[in-house]
């Protein structure tokens, strides 16, 4: 494998759905799995005490990290005060019983309208909707105080964005309550320009989902994306010496390895200049 600045990760699910298989395939190909968890009243993957024990012994086996994307049925900023209750406590159960395997992030989503597994077409905000946020800004900030109560402040909590602009998260990393997840997939449905978020961005940003975008179906190989662009992007991480997490968050294993044989292209390059 090439020595990479940076760390390269992958999702849980790109070997079917069981989360061990996944974690025994990926260990020799990524440097940390991405434990992507849902969660529904009648459905979820929340690993078990015995899951983890095993995760935790070939991640210390591999010398591999996990990262671990919070369930994004919640909705810590929700309006309705029993929804966001519910996701509050939800979050922080999750967040002490996955301590166990010492996750180097969690990831949170915070949604400002009803989360949906799939991109809604014309339905991203930028920063010109900017009034239409403060309610949503106060009340995330009172649930991101809660969960970093539970966490001690440890700097392991990553928002991501998601159906809008990075913008409207800098209150909570100004507030030192969470650094930044930059999802580059969501930045190309956004239709912003990439290279100037992540120069903009990259100071408080820990961690990085890169894929393919086509049309609104997103999670596809890097390989259907123009590779002088992708290049672009990878190139400004490498001078600028980002040593963050790069999660490759594609869903098979064809994919992954087309994305990964452009990462590496984009580091040779690089580095021979």
């Amino acid at each position: 494998m090439v020595d990479l600045p940076f760390i390269i990760s992958a999702p849980s699910m790109v070997f079917g759905m069981n989360l061990l298989e996944n974690a025994k395939r990926l260990a020799s190909l990524v440097d940390n799995i991405e434990i992507v968890l849902y969660y529904t009243p009648t459905l979820h993957n929340i690993p078990s005490h015995k899951e983890m024990r095993t995760l935790k012994k070939i991640g210390d086996q591999e010398n591999m990290t996990f990262t671990v994307h919070l369930p994004a049925s919640l909705e810590v900023a929700s309006q309705d005060k029993k929804i966001r209750k519910e996701s509050i406590q939800q979050a922080k159960d999750l967040l002490n019983n996955l301590a166990e395997i010492n996750p180097i992030h969690y990831i949170l989503h915070i949604p400002f309208t009803q989360p949906t597994l799939v991109p809604v077409p014309g339905l991203y905000f930028t920063p010109e909707c900017q009034e239409k946020w403060d309610e949503w800004t106060k009340r995330a900030l009172e649930s991101l105080e809660m969960l970093n109560e539970t966490m001690g402040r440890s700097n392991k909590l990553l928002i991501e964005n998601i159906n809008y602009s990075p913008f409207f998260l800098k209150p909570f990393a100004k507030n030192d309550l969470c650094d930044l997840c930059l999802d580059l997939g969501h930045l190309i449905l956004g239709r912003e320009n990439v290279t100037e978020v992540i120069k903009q961005y990259l100071n408080f940003t820990k961690e990085i989902h890169l894929h393919g975008v086509n049309g609104y179906e997103e999670h596809l190989s890097l390989s259907i994306l123009p590779k002088d662009l992708v290049q672009e992007w990878l190139r400004y991480l490498i001078k600028s010496s980002f040593k963050g997490v790069i999660n490759l968050e594609v869903f098979n294993p064809r994919d992954l390895k087309s994305s990964m044989e452009i990462v590496f292209e984009a580091f040779r390059e690089e580095t021979q200049e």
